[in-house]
């Protein structure tokens, strides 16, 4: 089993440990994966040695608008559709559609190892805005990047890439425009009771603890904030 420390605050960190989840299990329907609490105090994410994709994973579109649905390290995507799992987080806008945004990704990524998901940084055109992390606003600066076509974005492209696919397998409870969303941090299991912990009632048995994300807006786009650890059953939550 491969271990990797993660920051439970940051939304795409978990969809990532969701995708890696996804991965374990289309390779063996029994694999556990899940977080758990080093001595330290940190939390890491458990999950078998082969989860992660391949060194070149492949990214193509399907039949129809390519913006629709696409296959990336072997998974069709297609969570940010109407009849997808999880059509409110579609942050993208403007000319942007999936397939430019994954695409932009995986270029990011080219020549990288998917072991360093965690780490490894590249400017991208375009992105899912689901990672806090590099995410800035032009606007706050008192000039429009778009004066700058020189300038682009930095992001972690696998982490983004493997949270896509995690947002393939796990559905995320709330609206993103209505109070945000939470997620539970589920405890070693197959998928199945991963994705019923992930979203589910609170359970001491199954989930580490439970965190809320609110959202926030760049012109047309979405982005994510970092989460807080949420209230259960009227008392604050425990610290991480």
């Amino acid at each position: 089993m491969t271990q990797w420390p993660i920051d439970p605050r940051n939304p795409a960190e978990v969809f990532a440990c969701a995708g890696l989840a996804h991965l374990a299990w289309r390779a063996d329907p029994t694999a556990q994966t899940g977080f758990v609490k080093g001595a330290d105090g940190r939390l890491r994410f458990v999950a078998p040695d082969d989860a992660l994709p391949s060194e070149d994973p492949a990214l193509e579109p399907l039949a129809g608008r390519p913006h629709e649905r696409l296959r990336f390290a072997g998974v069709e995507l297609d969570w940010w559709c109407p009849w997808g799992l999880n059509p409110n987080l579609r942050n993208w806008a403007g000319q942007q559609s999936a397939w430019t945004v994954h695409r932009s990704l995986h270029s990011a990524a080219a020549g990288s190892n998917p072991a360093e998901w965690l780490t490894y940084a590249a400017p991208a055109t375009g992105r899912l805005y689901v990672d806090p992390a590099g995410t800035w606003n032009a606007l706050s600066l008192g000039w429009s990047v778009n004066a700058h076509p020189e300038l682009r974005m930095g992001c972690r492209p696998w982490v983004e890439l493997l949270a896509s696919i995690g947002l393939q397998a796990l559905p995320v409870p709330g609206h993103r425009a209505r109070g945000g969303f939470h997620y539970c941090l589920w405890r070693p299991a197959p998928l199945p009771s991963a994705i019923a912990a992930f979203g589910g009632p609170w359970s001491q048995a199954c989930a580490l603890q439970r965190y809320h994300v609110s959202t926030r807006k760049a012109r047309t786009i979405t982005m994510l904030r970092q989460a807080a650890p949420a209230t259960i059953g009227g008392s604050p939550a425990e610290p991480d």
